[in-house]
């Protein structure tokens, strides 16, 4: 029982420790997309990443999917490269990103109820896909005539994988199965215009706003993705959901 008193306090301090230098982080790689050039932020966008990483494997410890950890490893690298040329490694960052959203999609899949698929048919959830399917085919039009032939390939892989992983976490969250789905919603809402802004930002409109945006919605999706599959158990229905 002492043993376990001083490994839960063990946890906790290291949680707050691994929270503080996420939020110093966090709030480092604003103010240097702010002030700074964009390749600045390699000083404070891949530690952000690794500080999550390492949240989410000391919350998890044994239990943590690998499947999200290489999810994890992916969206680091790929960080890494659009901060040092965007362009130049547009076939990697698009791999590596449709990678990272297939890999969160398998993460999910768990949390799936698979006695209401049903919902598919529902009038909210038609909605959200028609939305994003427009978002999408909107951004992919913008941008399909300023990069090479070779590569726009790519941004239809990339699309595709975006729309999974959408539909995916819309499913989840009209299911209502599980209290803190907003934390589901709101994350994949971040992930959609970081991803849907990136393109259009290297390729079509280059602003300091929309780099600003960029990081923090990458940053924001990524940690409240961590905050909901941390802090949900996919056997914990919504005690709420008489349906």
């Amino acid at each position: 029982m002492i043993k376990k008193y001083f490994d839960n306090q063990h946890i906790s301090n290291k949680t707050k420790t691994l929270n503080f230098l996420f939020y110093l982080s966090f709030l480092a790689s604003i103010i240097v997309s702010i002030t700074f050039e964009k390749k600045q932020l390699l000083y404070t966008m891949p530690l952000l990443i690794l500080i999550l990483l390492f949240k989410y494997l000391s919350i998890k410890k044994k239990n943590a999917n690998p499947l999200y950890v290489i999810a994890l490893l992916a969206v680091f690298t790929s960080t890494i490269l659009s901060l040092l040329s965007f362009k130049e490694y547009f076939i990697w960052i698009t791999s590596l990103t449709s990678l990272y959203l297939i890999l969160c999609s398998l993460t999910l899949r768990k949390y799936l109820d698979k006695g209401k698929f049903k919902s598919l048919l529902h009038g909210s959830v038609i909605i959200a896909v028609i939305f994003v399917l427009y978002l999408i085919f909107a951004v992919v039009e913008l941008v399909i005539n300023y990069v090479p032939n070779n590569t726009q390939f790519y941004i239809f892989l990339t699309a595709f994988c975006l729309f999974i992983f959408s539909l995916t976490f819309a499913i989840i969250y009209i299911n209502d199965n599980y209290a803190n789905g907003t934390i589901l919603l709101a994350s994949g809402i971040f992930s959609i215009f970081q991803i849907a802004l990136s393109p259009i930002n290297e390729f079509f409109l280059y602003t300091k706003t929309f780099t600003v945006l960029i990081i923090f919605c990458h940053i924001i999706s990524i940690f409240l993705f961590i905050k909901f599959v941390t802090e949900t158990n996919p056997v914990e229905k919504n005690s709420n959901n008489y349906f």
